[in-house]
């Protein structure tokens, strides 16, 4: 079992934070939700193990208002690892063929820090984004 991360529970049972979760070899984040604007926010924050890598897949959820048949927002999606864009990647709810979310397999080496970034077309705090990565870790 690798150590390490962000323990699960208390306060925190689903593990929402800026850093990775970790669950035997299994790895995790959630993002929580963050309201659609046209600024750019930081929705993960998180850096590798030293000795690890981790073969895992980003889910990214464009503005989308709960309980809603409306369309949603158009959000563009950035992906850093150590300071260097690697992926933009756009969700759009507002097309007539979207599927629902967006998705980014990705290899992460060791020591590595990785951010996720998004903004979107408008404005509407009843229209939220969320992401999630998940993952298993090897050694």
């Amino acid at each position: 079992m690798l150590g390490g991360g962000n323990p699960v529970g208390g306060a925190n049972p689903a593990g929402t934070s800026s850093t990775l979760n970790y669950i035997g070899n299994h790895v995790y984040n959630y993002s929580g939700t963050f309201p659609t604007t046209t600024d750019s926010q930081t929705m993960m924050e998180f850096s590798t193990f030293p000795n690890t890598y981790i073969v895992g897949e980003f889910v990214l959820m464009g503005g989308l208002k709960f309980a809603s048949d409306a369309n949603g927002r158009v959000s563009v999606f950035r992906v850093s690892v150590n300071n260097e864009v690697v992926a933009i990647l756009k969700s759009d709810p507002q097309a007539s063929d979207y599927t629902g979310d967006v998705k980014l397999p990705m290899l992460l080496e060791p020591n590595s820090k990785i951010k996720l970034e998004v903004i979107g077309n408008d404005t509407d705090a009843n229209q939220t984004v969320t992401a999630m990565f998940v993952g298993r870790a090897y050694q």
